[in-house]
């Protein structure tokens, strides 16, 4: 394996890049110290607004995309109905809607969307879930050409999101479709019809941008109406299980077993409107951990029992797993700080701050919900303190990108190029809205490409103090998105660290060595 050294006008998506910010504080101390007190984002404003049409889905969905391969991110957003897509690209302090003549729009309702070559080419493609199918759009030089996925879904259903994985390690990417009852036959609070339930399909790819539905024979159906669902590899054997986030529900989780089926691992989840998905390694022990979303404290139990059976239990809280191996888990959520919080669709982990802690970021209100149209919620932007070893969330309005909108999700991606990951809120029948990050901490930026192979990649940081938290490389987490494939790792005050390791899916390690700062790096 060789390393190049580039200069900073060389390509950024087919490279690893090790960006390191500098230390602006006096002395430089520990991996783990605090930098306080937080530093605010600087909001950005974006010229798209989703317009949501009854009789459709209340949702949008966006991933981040390179559509020209310049190392520069543009942001897919979906439309509503009747409504086009955009393509925002940050230029002059703004989010500038180019989608135009790029071929990527189409006016039936946008659900999620996932960002990934899927013809290894080495342009990034995109996969979009609509009202009235799932696309497939090839990239052409940052032009795309339209191709429906032909998928046998059930009766009176919409896709929502699109997983991504090479789920037998042949080379391609399958697909694994969520599957939501459609807006006019949706029923809230549905726990026991399973003619409202609709099942999931998982499409093996033949190789040729073709799919065979191997759904039955796979076990990976699922048993209620979801709303996203995420491959990660939750044992470290270099095979990505199933996390299945499902509505009215309880969570499920499949166990790659490396012949094309998966085996359900039992779990202790209650029912309950599972709804984002959070993924990270928020105790820097090396697995994924898991966090859900629910309806929190905004709307009373009694009013969404529905058609339970009285032997059936159900909850609003949120949810945090601590991944313990061997697929077991630990509900850690009152540890952490994360009880008795309001309404909320799709999270996301991510080190905002730089200190070497994953923090969370959660989208909240819902738009059916009459108190949200008078009393809306904030949005959580938690950074995490860790104390003796102990790690809670703490609410952080100081870093003031508060989002009192119906939020949906928010979406990780570095705006303006200056290696620190911002934050851009995903919002329904709302503006779209961006922040960049200026915290003064040092860090490391991975940019792996944006392909089929990268995906269940793992990577640490290995500095004096020890290893970092391990970042994986995930497709569609939050809620209906597909974040950066970039992975960034705070250091803190931290100005030196020893290396970086990199573990494919196949069993190869590879060791970086970082001895200067501000260049890139990359792998042949």
């Amino acid at each position: 394996m060789q390393h190049r050294w580039l200069s900073d006008t060389g390509p950024i998506m087919t490279v690893v890049h090790l960006l390191m910010g500098l230390c602006v504080l006096s002395g430089c101390a520990s991996q783990s110290a605090t930098l306080s007190p937080p530093t605010p984002f600087t909001p950005v404003p974006a010229d798209f607004a989703h317009v949501w049409k009854k009789g459709t889905h209340p949702f949008t969905g966006a991933s981040v995309i390179d559509i020209d391969g310049d190392g520069k991110f543009e942001i897919f957003v979906g439309g509503g109905e009747e409504q086009r897509d955009a393509l925002l690209s940050y230029r002059n302090g703004r989010l500038v809607n180019i989608e135009t003549g790029t071929g990527l729009s189409n006016t039936s309702a946008t659900y999620g969307s996932t960002a990934i070559d899927m013809d290894a080419d080495g342009d990034t493609d995109l996969i979009v879930a609509r009202e009235n199918g799932v696309y497939l759009y090839l990239n052409h030089g940052g032009r795309f050409q339209e191709r429906p996925i032909p998928v046998d879904l059930p009766a009176d259903s919409v896709p929502f999101s699109v997983g991504v994985s090479d789920i037998d390690h042949d080379g391609d990417g399958d697909l694994y479709i969520s599957v939501f009852v459609n807006a006019k036959k949706f029923r809230s609070a549905t726990f026991n019809d399973p003619t409202h339930a609709k099942p999931n399909r998982l499409l093996l790819n033949n190789g040729d941008l073709t799919f065979t539905d191997i759904t039955e024979s796979s076990g990976t159906a699922g048993k209620q109406n979801t709303f996203l669902s995420v491959f990660v590899d939750l044992d470290s054997d270099g095979w990505q299980d199933l996390v299945v986030s499902q509505n009215t529900g309880a969570v499920e989780i499949f166990r790659n077993m490396k012949d094309r089926t998966f085996q359900p691992v039992p779990t202790k989840s209650d029912f309950g409107f599972w709804m984002g998905l959070a993924v990270g390694d928020i105790d820097n022990d090396g697995d994924q951990d898991l966090f859900f979303t629910n309806v929190g404290g905004s709307i009373p139990l009694f009013l969404t029992s529905g058609d339970l059976r009285d032997d059936q239990r159900h909850t609003h809280n949120w949810m945090l797993w601590r991944n313990d191996g061997d697929f077991r888990f630990t509900d850690v959520t009152d540890k952490y700080g994360l009880t008795g919080e309001g309404f909320a669709w799709g999270a996301v982990f991510e080190d905002l701050n730089l200190d070497g802690q994953l923090d969370l970021f959660v989208a909240q209100n819902y738009i059916k919900w009459p108190l949200h149209k008078w009393f809306k919620l904030s949005g959580r932007t938690y950074l995490q303190s860790v104390e003796n070893g102990i790690g809670t969330f703490e609410h952080t309005p100081a870093l003031e990108m508060e989002n009192r909108h119906f939020g949906q999700s928010p979406l990780i991606v570095d705006l303006d190029g200056d290696g620190r990951q911002d934050l851009v809120w995903l919002n329904i029948d709302g503006p779209v809205r961006g922040f960049l990050n200026t915290s003064p901490g040092n860090y490391i930026t991975i940019a792996v490409p944006d392909s089929v192979a990268s995906l269940g990649t793992r990577i640490s940081i290995e500095t004096d103090q020890g290893t970092s938290y391990t970042r994986t490389v995930i497709g569609s987490v939050g809620m209906l998105t597909d974040q950066t494939p970039e992975l960034t790792f705070g250091l803190g005050r931290l100005e030196r660290i020893r290396r970086a390791v990199i573990q494919r899916p196949n069993g190869q390690t590879e060791i970086i060595s970082v001895p200067l700062i501000n260049k890139k790096t990359a792998i042949d």
